[in-house]
């Protein structure tokens, strides 16, 4: 049976935030995939690890004039009715107040389509949002084949949420990174053969990242390192509330805070901990690449994350495959990564409180930390190797597609 041909779709690629992504291609084309990528927007920072990728990526936009029209002439002419089915269906998709934009991300998925029209690739769009659009846009118009994987906040954001059912009911299936995931697509389209989402975990690449046993934790402050972009949803301010009453409590600690500034966030965030009295003890580090993180990971004492809604964070897979205890938010398909109490710890992330009482009890206990930091490798390796994961993949899609 032979491997199949995908091309991939994502809103913007590369970027310093997808490498779950990447990793995903490169192990899908050591299992013999052929693997093509469009990115609708400009690629963003570009980490060391992804640059073999940059040339090989077709960038949309900007989109000349004259192709945007000659690419809506050809469907109008060629596909009229299909093409009004994709206005009916954006506008219905469309939230309150979304109707222009969701025009707007129509106007870039016709020219997706005209511009892969004649690739006999499968079309797999990663996230469920524009790129699945655009997905959705070749396979009403040009027959190609369409699927795309629904991450955490395709399931939970409600600009989002609102326009799964008509990609879901037009994609040939659908693949969710958690079981709930799986289940809530699922549940917006009863109708759906369970068959049509299918659960398939993300994951890591294990040789990169080797245990290491921590040794008793060393003299002075904790060193606590949170790995995330500076999200609204991440969460940051609840992550500093716990560490001032970690601080109020006598807890010496320095928080590396590491990933990108979005829309000014780190002042505030620098404002909120002057407020609280921990600035001295935070640092923002902005985006850096994977082997700072690695870094990072190694010098750190302690993996935190409080997020108000996650997928499967990578940067905690990391942390759990290379020994660090990890605390993390008791949300949506995280408990599927971290078992409360055995590979780690679960708080609620609207409670600083519950985040510094688990800070503080696995600080106080290193035997504990280090125990459920040995499980947590076991976690990691019995379910989130990226290679493994990835030939699963590529045998599943060879016999999806044939």
């Amino acid at each position: 049976m032979s491997a199949p041909r995908l091309l991939y779709v994502l809103d913007r690629f590369p970027t310093d935030t997808l490498n779950f992504v990447y990793n995903e291609m490169r192990a899908l084309e050591a299992a013999g995939c052929g693997v093509e990528i469009v990115s609708l927007l400009p690629p963003g920072p570009c980490p060391a690890e992804a640059r073999d990728y940059l040339a090989r990526t077709q960038v949309l936009r900007p989109i000349p004039p004259g192709r945007l029209l000659r690419a809506w002439l050809h469907y109008a002419l060629r596909r009229p009715r299909a093409l009004a089915g994709l206005f009916g269906t954006v506008l219905e998709d469309a939230g309150p107040g979304k109707a222009l934009h969701n025009l707007a991300h129509l106007a870039v998925g016709v020219v997706f389509a005209y511009s892969v029209r004649e690739r006999p690739a499968h079309i797999h769009a990663h996230f469920a949002y524009k790129a699945a659009l655009a997905g959705l846009c070749a396979k009403r118009l040009n027959g190609s084949g369409f699927s795309f994987t629904a991450h955490g906040s395709d399931t939970v954001m409600p600009e989002k949420r609102h326009s799964l059912k008509s990609k879901l009911r037009g994609a040939d299936f659908a693949i969710a990174i958690s079981e709930y995931n799986r289940r809530t697509l699922l549940a917006l389209c009863p109708e759906l053969p369970a068959g049509q989402v299918r659960l398939q975990r993300t994951g890591i690449r294990l040789a990169e990242f080797p245990f290491q046993p921590r040794p008793a934790r060393r003299e002075g402050p904790a060193r606590l390192v949170c790995v995330a972009s500076l999200y609204p949803v991440k969460n940051h301010e609840g992550l500093l509330g716990a560490c001032a009453l970690l601080a109020a409590r006598g807890q010496a600690f320095r928080l590396d805070l590491v990933g990108k500034d979005e829309g000014g966030r780190r002042a505030q965030l620098e404002a909120q901990a002057r407020r609280l009295g921990v600035l001295e003890a935070v640092r923002f580090h902005g985006s850096v690449d994977h082997g700072e993180v690695a870094r990072f990971l190694a010098e750190a004492d302690l993996f935190v994350l409080a997020s108000h809604s996650e997928g499967i964070p990578v940067s905690m897979m990391e942390a759990m495959a290379v020994g660090l205890p990890v605390v993390g938010p008791r949300v949506t398909g995280l408990p599927e990564l971290v078992e409360d109490g055995v590979s780690g710890l679960l708080a609620d992330p609207a409670r600083p409180d519950a985040f510094a009482a688990a800070i503080a009890r696995l600080l106080d206990d290193p035997a504990a930390a280090a125990a459920m930091a040995r499980r947590a490798r076991a976690r990691i390796e019995a379910d989130y190797d990226m290679d493994r994961n990835a030939q699963a993949l590529a045998q599943w899609l060879r016999e999806r597609l044939a």
